[in-house]
């Protein structure tokens, strides 16, 4: 055999090994960065819409006991009176409470307090006893908040206890300031409801440094904390679903390698994560920051997920690589015997035909489409590429024929496509200008419907072609969408949630201020909704909330927008209407909700308050106007429209 044929296997024998190296080792890579930004994602979705439940639930709450209670009077005749009458107001305002924060309990709210405007307790709910105590110096979002007047939510610590605090300025009357009011819920909460209602198991950990106490007692339960396996300077709360030996021992054992890097991150204090080989199963260990009134974070959830994405992954990457090793040392053994026997030109060409269909058969061990090809047509390709040949209208491959790669790819915003390229300018280049997050196709499946595919390109030493890996990121794509449904979508009626509306509200925004064309907001009050809750209990209420919902969803016009508010409070979005005619299908959804009653709770109506964008308008100003007429509907006997 010829020296020049020699050097041209070895040359094929290192392109191979290398981009079977290279691409292995770039799949891999994606894989693993996919499944550990879904998992912080995640993580960081159910952490929000939590928080965000919270902070409706602590609004409705202060709004009720303002509207409801004598608050603002005791806290008013504070500063005047004597210490016997105070003690007689505290006792009438816990009287007037404690029904309603025995309902807030089982909403998550851990305590409802109320201090006035020098930082003294005048009343604990959860604690009628204790008061008349300064917090000036233990309570930094009471001295924030009776200092700036305005309400102020975080994580904060007191004395003996941590938690999510929602603290709120009060006002008199005659709007002067007279106090605050706080009411919170405690992070056993957070890590109760990851772990119960998301399935997310996770530790809740609080930086030793602000919190001394070794138990705390919330109602009957008590719940002690050690040192975290995460951590030295973290503590964690031991409960039933987290035992010493699992979430202490085990984790410090398993986390040992990780150590330095954990103790970094958490010195910069922003959410990161990795994921650990354990035992043969792949976990991805995720952190999310919790940061005080002052932006520092104190605290962390720490969740952990078992990742089947990253262990076959990492399972497919050793299967390809061994086949590329076993290859190598073929092509070795067939060089060698080449050298020393001289075989014949037909000996010659059978086993490199032998060595073609080996590398064909390494190809389709994996699930992505492989090619190599000079971006104008296909010199090589495995199996899986020829179904999609197939798939695309062509009823027989052959492999002797060319085929352009450019025709194959849909023309699709956020993919790529031969539409994209600049004169005089090769697929090459589009990719290489292309962020790696944003390097798709779509090609069609058996279906002929549209399918995504992550593409990367490796170009070869040989001849100056390229290897194209596409890997199937549907699914993927399709978990990203539900994740993305959940934090736009109210887990109650199924409609939009507030989030999703004030997206909604500042693109429309945009629009009419640019087209000038009008735009109209109703928002709606389910009449006497308490006495639902109050009569029928709580399930009742939310099928009343639900049936609500149905009826006003089915019967505003395709193109209004509906949204849950908060609470029994919804608001529709009325697109190009003027307030007349926005009056109009609002006085026709009433009727319909009139006419629509519950099989137990009877009869239910609605009051709607309306308004119309007046130039210069913020979300805050147009809603403010709604709820002006929404509360002028209610004066006026509810069951009605008013608009302002």
């Amino acid at each position: 055999m010829k020296i020049k044929n020699i050097l041209i296997l070895l040359i094929l024998f290192i392109t191979i090994n290398t981009v079977v190296f290279i691409l292995t080792k770039i799949n891999t890579d994606d894989r693993v960065e996919i499944a550990l930004k879904k998992d912080l994602d995640t993580l960081q979705t159910h952490f929000d819409i939590l928080n965000t439940s919270q902070k409706n639930i602590s609004y409705a709450i202060s709004q009720s006991i303002l509207r409801n209670t004598d608050l603002v009077k005791f806290l008013s005749q504070s500063y005047s009176a004597t210490q016997e009458e105070n003690n007689i107001n505290r006792v009438k305002l816990y009287n007037q409470l404690k029904e309603q924060y025995r309902t807030a309990k089982r909403q998550g709210v851990l305590q409802i307090q109320f201090v006035n405007k020098d930082n003294i307790s005048f009343l604990r709910v959860h604690k009628p006893l204790k008061f008349g105590d300064d917090l000036t110096t233990v309570r930094k979002d009471y001295k924030i908040v009776n200092k700036t007047k305005k309400p102020i939510r975080g994580f904060t610590q007191s004395r003996t206890a941590h938690g999510f605090r929602n603290s709120f300025p009060v006002f008199d009357k005659e709007k002067n300031h007279i106090g605050a009011m706080e009411i919170s819920f405690s992070s056993h909460q957070y890590q109760w409801y990851l772990n119960k209602v998301s399935k997310i198991h996770s530790h809740f950990l609080v930086d030793k440094t602000i919190f001394d106490a070794k138990t705390w007692q919330i109602e009957n339960l008590v719940i002690k904390y050690n040192q975290s396996g995460e951590s030295k300077d973290l503590m964690l709360a031991l409960t039933d679903a987290h035992s010493k030996q699992r979430c202490i021992i085990n984790n410090k054992v398993k986390l040992e390698p990780f150590q330095e890097l954990i103790d970094n991150k958490i010195k910069i204090g922003d959410k990161f994560n990795f994921y650990v080989n354990y035992k043969g199963d792949i976990q991805i260990v995720s952190f999310l920051p919790i940061k005080n009134l002052s932006k520092k974070s104190v605290a962390w959830i720490v969740s952990y997920t078992n990742s089947e994405i990253i262990k076959s992954s990492l399972k497919s990457q050793l299967i390809v690589r061994f086949y590329s090793f076993a290859f190598s040392i073929l092509i070795i053994y067939l060089l060698f015997k080449q050298i020393i026997s001289n075989f014949r030109i037909k000996q010659e060409k059978e086993k490199l035909e032998e060595q073609r269909t080996l590398f064909n058969e390494i190809l389709n061990t994996t699930d992505n489409i492989m090619l190599i090809t000079d971006l104008k047509d296909v010199k090589f390709s495995n199996d899986k590429f020829k179904s999609m040949l197939m798939i695309s209208g062509n009823k027989e491959y052959n492999e002797e024929t060319n085929h352009n790669l450019l025709e194959l790819f849909i023309e699709s915003d956020g993919y790529l496509h031969s539409g994209l390229l600049d004169k005089d300018e090769t697929f090459a280049s589009l990719y290489k200008r292309t962020r790696i997050t944003n390097r798709k196709v779509l090609v069609l499946n058996q279906e002929f419907e549209p399918k995504a595919y992550a593409i990367t390109m490796q170009r070869l030493i040989k001849n100056g072609d390229y290897l194209i890996n596409l890997s199937d990121i549907s699914k993927m794509q399709e978990e990203f969408k539900k994740i993305e449904n959940k934090a736009y979508v109210d887990g109650l009626t199924q409609v939009y949630n507030r989030n999703k509306f004030n997206e909604l509200f500042e693109k429309e925004l945009k629009r009419i201020k640019r087209y000038k064309e009008p735009l109209s907001i109703a928002m709606i009050d389910i009449d006497k909704f308490k006495n639902f809750n109050d009569t029928y209990g709580h399930l009742i209420g939310d099928e009343v909330l639900v049936q609500m919902a149905q009826t006003v969803n089915s019967n505003v016009r395709e193109t209004d927008e509906f949204a849950r508010w908060g609470g029994e409070e919804f608001v529709i979005l009325f697109i190009d209407t003027p307030l007349d005619k926005a009056k109009v299908v609002a006085e026709y959804v009433k009727d319909k909700i009139e006419e629509n009653r519950h099989t137990t709770a009877g009869k239910i109506t609605a009051s709607f308050g309306v308004t119309q964008y007046q130039d210069g308008d913020t979300i805050d100003t147009i809603l403010k106007r709604c709820d002006d007429a929404l509360y002028k509907a209610k004066e006026n006997g509810r069951n009605r429209v008013e608009i302002i």
